[in-house]
């Protein structure tokens, strides 16, 4: 029996289908996420929900050799980002993805939508929540009349599959719309109802084995889950030893703890079949690296002929870290804030350091990957000292990892820890697969799931 794992990214939609017997990777297969939507406004970042939908429809038809075998479906999504559905449960706006910044426009003379609904209501609350997006529509006239309820990408693609009409949402991804009461494992109604929106649109919280629905051929259809959490069983060795870095197009470190410990320095999520996960986020990440790449291609615009637009200077940029690291030069001191922070979208970076020694592209580079490492540390350290100390590794995701040999170094040296690499670099939706293989009852718990999908040889860094 088979399981497979739909992960749908901002930039890419992935499948895995893995043999639940073995662990062994059946078939992957991935997929461009060509669906963002232009716009005239520089905060609005949308995707045509249908248009993934067809990729994911396209991916499945791809893999039907294997498909049959397949017995429960698993998928995970980008978090924070919503959408809405009619009554038939069809999409009837665009996906407002994570990236959104409309709540960071002002919602009166001093003060943004976000930081606004968080000093009303108490809770931690940043542009890109769903129900931080919701609130600037609702003030706007911007929710679509025919909009019954409001759901995750994941969300929307599980109805699909299974021809429903009412979303469900996982507990994971439910906290990420914001105004989600931990203790109660359900949004907070009352919070809601006084910043003046309707909570009857909320999507009903699953159970936590609850599934989303089944196939018309009979698959179970687990509901999404949140793709750090679907990262982290997909990437971790254990659950309670395992440290998780993830720098993709952003950057999260994290662990997971059976209690929702208080942690001011981090976001407590719930986690998939119980437990929360302790997480650490970054806005840049691989947006940061991706700053510094523009700025060498710009450079070479500017002074010489440019190089074609398919050619990446990514290989040639890790290549120059690695001899900085061989260079006895003080280094950079890069402080990642480019893009701000949840907390406080108005940080900035800042480089220090700089005299006439290390004032050169490699030691910039450097910098920038020491910076972004950093402020993940930083994070890490506001673990609680009970879940830090029993971390025996360092578990990686993510191509800002995986692709660069430099970063996994510098997490190694900062973190104390050996870096683990999982044999398979869908991390996410393999971990959707995992989780589905668990709710369809072909393991008898998330470590045994575990063990079996990381039981081929893992690369240690």
């Amino acid at each position: 029996m088979y399981a497979a794992g739909i992960d749908i990214g901002t930039t890419s939609i992935c499948c895995v289908i893995a043999d639940t017997n073995t662990g062994a990777k059946v078939n992957v297969l991935e997929k461009p996420n060509d669906a963002a939507l232009p716009s005239l406004n520089g905060w609005d970042r949308t995707q045509d929900t249908d248009r993934i939908v067809e990729v994911v429809e396209g991916i499945i038809g791809e893999l039907a050799a294997g498909w049959g075998s397949v017995g429960a479906i698993g998928i995970s999504c980008q978090m924070h980002g919503m959408l809405y559905v009619d009554v038939h449960g069809r999409a009837v706006s665009p996906l407002f993805t994570w990236q959104d910044r409309r709540g960071d426009l002002l919602f009166n003379e001093s003060m943004t939508y976000a930081a606004y609904m968080q000093e009303k209501t108490g809770y931690a609350l940043a542009s890109g929540y769903g129900l931080v997006t919701h609130f600037y529509h609702m003030h706007h006239q911007l929710v679509p009349p025919e909009a019954v309820y409001l759901c995750t990408i994941g969300d929307y693609v599980a109805m699909r599959l299974c021809g429903l009409s009412v979303p469900q949402i996982d507990a994971s991804n439910a906290a990420s719309f914001g105004l989600f009461d931990l203790a109660a494992g359900q949004f907070d109604l009352a919070k809601i109802e006084e910043l003046g929106m309707n909570p009857g649109m909320l999507p009903p919280v699953a159970g936590a084995e609850a599934a989303a629905g089944m196939t018309k051929d009979g698959k179970l259809v687990a509901c999404a889950i949140g793709d750090n959490q679907a990262s982290f069983l997909g990437s971790v060795p254990s659950l309670e030893q395992s440290m998780l870095v993830n720098i993709g197009t952003g950057a999260q470190i994290s662990v997971y703890s059976e209690t929702p410990e208080a942690d001011p320095g981090a976001e407590i999520r719930p986690f998939p079949g119980g437990g929360y996960l302790l997480v650490g986020a970054s806005l840049g990440g691989g947006k940061t690296y991706a700053l510094l790449e523009a700025l060498f291609r710009e450079i070479c615009e500017s002074f010489a002929d440019a190089p074609p637009a398919s050619r990446s200077f990514y290989e040639r940029m890790n290549e120059l870290a690695e001899e900085a690291l061989r260079e006895d030069e003080p280094p950079l001191r890069v402080s990642a804030h480019f893009f701000g922070s949840r907390q406080n979208p108005d940080l900035t970076g800042a480089i220090s350091g700089i005299n006439d020694r290390n004032f050169t592209a490699r030691q910039l580079i450097l910098g920038f990957l020491a910076g972004m490492a950093d402020e993940l540390l930083g994070f890490a350290e506001s673990f609680p000292e009970r879940l830090r100390s029993r971390i025996t590794t360092v578990a990686a995701s993510g191509n800002g990892v995986r692709k660069n040999r430099v970063m996994q170094q510098l997490l190694h040296a900062k973190l104390g820890h050996p870096v683990y690499l999982s044999a398979i670099e869908e991390e996410a939706a393999l971990g959707a697969a995992l989780f589905a293989g668990v709710m369809g009852r072909l393991f008898p718990d998330r470590s045994a799931a575990i063990s079996c999908f990381q039981r081929s040889e893992a690369n240690d860094a």
